[in-house]
């Protein structure tokens, strides 16, 4: 497709004129960078559709270059071609480890990076899925909470629940929280693989069958996937591996609850940037609603809409301020009020969800309230 933006990393001026105009001559827009801090830049002000890097650079190498735009959730996904003149397998292994896309030895055989460069534009425009590959058409709903210790967790599962129940949806839930994971426990579930086990894996060769390898299932047929179990494992958890998850599970889930962490990692970035709608959970005590109204000036400066976000307000203790001092702390009324209910803890103590323990209780209705403004805020298309 012409006007397609790439960005072509080399230190050798000579090289960088002669692909480039090879290139423009194939109908690509072409912009150049001598070294990996210039490419940075150049990417930061406009992101192009793929990157041409150089192994050997000064300054910034280009394996180190795709490591940083592996590691940030704005170019997690962006294909990257690595040059090298070296042709031993580790050095091409080390592109790969990196997470390059492709390998093209120097000197560059021009018909062959054209090659490799429409082959992986091709996959971004979505080839893969009209060859019959699963189109994720599921909708995303992220829970983020900016202080800990408000149910968050407890939401996300209960919640998933009370969407299965409904027996219309196909529902998944996503653990995001890194280092201190509890959907499952409180799901009673044990995951055999987690997102930390992808370190070992190249996600672009992982089938659908072995991604089932990472998946547990409730009796509810909700379906859980667990970034990582050990905090000394979070580290291994990758933004590309949370992009493939969530992914994987919108081709086969018509919603997907994301639990994250009270933090904004680039982790907890990649699953807003896939969000239908952000449920802001906060309980009714200051910190908590300072914390939560810094999210929503996070969310103005990033350009999302009001209406793609609710307010839950959770009352996970009986004190706290009433409803109308939070609607004008906000200046608006929470789109969710979750009734304290000492029940959600001994349900979770239990690994038996509220919803399925006691289905009528005042907390599991509410709970469907959340459930249902889910659908309202991002319905799915039959």
């Amino acid at each position: 497709m012409a006007g397609e933006r790439v960005l072509f990393v080399d230190d050798e001026g000579q090289i960088r004129k002669l692909v480039q105009t090879f290139l423009t001559k194939h109908g690509y827009v072409v912009t150049t960078a001598n070294d990996g801090f210039e490419a940075l830049r150049e990417i930061k002000r406009q992101k192009p559709h793929l990157v041409i890097a150089d192994v050997s650079m000064p300054n910034l190498n280009g394996l180190e270059l795709c490591r940083r735009l592996r590691s940030e959730a704005a170019t997690a996904r962006l294909p990257v071609i690595m040059l090298s003149a070296r042709k031993q397998a580790d050095d091409i292994l080390a592109g790969y480890a990196q997470g390059a896309d492709e390998y093209v030895a120097k000197p560059v055989e021009l018909a062959v990076l054209a090659a490799k460069v429409e082959l992986l534009l091709r996959r971004v425009r979505g080839a893969d899925v009209a060859s019959g590959a699963p189109a994720a058409q599921g909708r995303v709903c992220v829970l983020l909470h900016g202080k800990g210790g408000v149910g968050a967790t407890t939401l996300a599962v209960n919640g998933a629940l009370a969407l299965a129940s409904t027996m219309i949806y196909r529902v998944s839930v996503l653990d995001l929280s890194l280092e201190f994971a509890n959907a499952g426990m409180l799901m009673d579930l044990t995951p055999n693989q987690t997102l930390a086990d992808l370190s070992s894996v190249r996600i672009e060769d992982m089938s659908e069958d072995l991604f089932e390898l990472f998946v547990a299932r409730h009796a509810s047929g909700v379906r859980l996937v667990t970034g990582s179990e050990r905090p000394e494992h979070a580290e291994l958890v990758t933004v590309p591996a949370v992009h493939h998850a969530i992914d994987r599970l919108k081709a086969t889930s018509d919603y997907v609850l994301v639990d994250t962490a009270a933090t904004f990692t680039q982790h907890t970035l990649a699953a807003i940037d896939s969000a239908d709608v952000l449920a802001v959970v906060t309980s009714s005590h200051l910190a908590s609603l300072k914390s939560a109204n810094d999210l929503f000036s996070v969310f103005d400066k990033l350009g999302i809409a009001k209406a793609k976000t609710l307010l839950v307000l959770n009352r996970t203790t009986e004190a706290g301020l009433q409803t109308d001092q939070v609607t004008r702390f906000f200046g608006r009324k929470p789109d969710v009020i979750i009734p304290f209910a000492a029940s959600f803890d001994d349900a979770a103590d239990s690994g038996k969800p509220l919803v399925a323990s006691t289905p009528s209780s005042v907390g599991a209705m509410s709970v469907r309230d959340f459930a249902a403004q889910i659908t309202v805020a991002a319905p799915v298309q039959h």
